[in-house]
């Protein structure tokens, strides 16, 4: 029994670290891996007429699916099932994963985002829905960490990330969800 609650006395300072330390490294160095999200969704007009990176649709299927992941696995998922309810069992270090999750699917969203803009396909279907769940994940950061997110919130969320995989399937770059490991929560490419 004592030594159960040394482990999870342990496991609970190690994630809390990990988010100090996420979150002072978000704050830190140079923007140019995350891009600043633009007040607008790109426009036809705006979109590329031929593509413009090279590989830029597997970039944004690897950036994609892990955003989804990160999101349904260790935000929605657990959300729904109530294990960021006060009282429930694990709840600090759920809400600590999601925290850490929240903050990786942000980034993993604008790096998704920005690759579908190189393609003009993605760039017309995806762009806007991938902007919209980046932009409300960002203001929800903090709420999911203390477990003061509500149902609407995530839900609204969940809604731009479906149409954003269903609007790549259509395009014909279907996306599946990537569940990142908890280091690369930590420490996002």
């Amino acid at each position: 029994m004592a030594k159960e609650l040394r482990t999870q006395r342990r496991t609970l300072a190690v994630l809390t670290g990990l988010c100090a330390l996420t979150l002072v490294l978000a704050g830190c160095g140079a923007r140019t891996a995350s891009p600043p999200l633009s007040s607008s969704a790109p426009s036809a007009a705006t979109c590329p007429e031929v593509q413009s990176a090279s590989f830029d649709k597997t970039k944004f299927v690897l950036h994609a699916g892990l955003a989804f992941g990160a999101f349904h696995h260790f935000i929605y998922a657990p959300f729904r099932s109530g294990e960021f309810a006060s009282g429930s069992r694990g709840r600090v270090r759920h809400l600590a994963e999601a925290g850490l999750a929240a903050a990786f699917t942000v980034h993993e969203l604008r790096l998704a985002k920005q690759n579908a803009e190189a393609n003009p396909t993605l760039c017309r279907v995806v762009a806007a829905p991938l902007e919209n769940a980046a932009a409300s994940l960002q203001r929800l950061r903090n709420p999911i960490s203390s477990g003061q997110a509500s149902a609407s919130d995530l839900d609204q969320v969940n809604t731009s990330i479906d149409q954003a995989q269903h609007g790549s399937a259509q395009a014909g770059t279907p996306v599946a969800d990537q569940v990142p490991s908890t280091e690369q929560l930590a420490h996002p490419a």
